[in-house]
């Protein structure tokens, strides 16, 4: 958590004090969301999150970044996610964004559990419209190997202050075994599910604010509460 916060102070300090300069630019925010829901799965037992991130950006489009959250599950209490990337205006209506990111899992990693692991991403994007592409050699979890993860995202403005958010995913594994070892439960048929959201989001006060639905196909006797369709709040501040 005290990295979190670390996190938003860095970005506010950055960005106030002109620190990076240009043809640098700096970014952060932090987020407060009544569960860490990611594809499809809670990471934080139903409980709260509290999130923030950090970016540095080139004028070229290269950009780090850094993102974390509290979460609830193994040994460890913080995910920490490292990236680098680039994106690409490749005209008015399409831009393209490539990059890496590796999950960490600070104290919570060992030869057990095997849960840090890398991603590399692209993301298209027309307009409104994103589609997103994420593979991993070694997904989250010892004894769970190729991965790959397709999403199609649409952001539809609905007046000068309201947004919504559609989002659809599929998630694949290399076969039903690995899939099985994922989820820890014996029971789970195919080696694939889809996970799936609504979003409404207005900027106010300051902060952004969002109530959302989500959920996933995955079989409820193959998951415990962290798989149900549930709803989400959070409000955000960025910097």
């Amino acid at each position: 958590m005290r990295f979190i916060l670390s996190l938003v102070t860095a970005a506010t300090v950055m960005t106030s004090a002109g620190v990076v300069a240009a043809p640098f630019s700096s970014e952060g925010s932090v987020t407060l969301v009544s569960d860490y829901y990611f594809r499809g799965i809670s990471q934080t037992e139903q409980g709260p999150a509290i999130q923030g991130s950090v970016s540095i950006n080139h004028q070229d489009g290269w950009y780090a970044s850094a993102w974390g959250s509290n979460i609830r599950f193994g040994e460890g209490s913080m995910e920490l996610d490292l990236s680098l990337g680039r994106n690409w205006a490749l005209d008015e209506n399409w831009a393209l964004d490539m990059g890496l990111v590796q999950y960490r899992y600070p104290e919570g990693d060992n030869e057990t559990t095997g849960y840090n692991y890398m991603e590399g991403y692209a993301k298209l994007n027309y307009q409104d419209w994103q589609l997103g592409l994420a593979l991993s050699d070694s997904y989250f979890g010892n004894d769970v190997g190729k991965f790959w993860y397709l999403s199609l995202d649409w952001q539809q403005t609905l007046t000068s202050e309201l947004q919504l958010n559609w989002h659809l995913g599929y998630n694949q594994f290399d076969n039903d075994q690995e899939f099985k070892t994922f989820l820890g439960s014996p029971v789970m048929d195919g080696s694939g599910y889809t996970d799936w959201g609504l979003t409404l989001s207005t900027e106010q006060l300051g902060l952004t604010w969002s109530v959302g639905y989500v959920g996933n196909s995955i079989a409820s006797d193959a998951c415990a509460d962290i798989c149900d369709n549930r709803l989400l709040l959070s409000a955000a501040k960025s910097f």
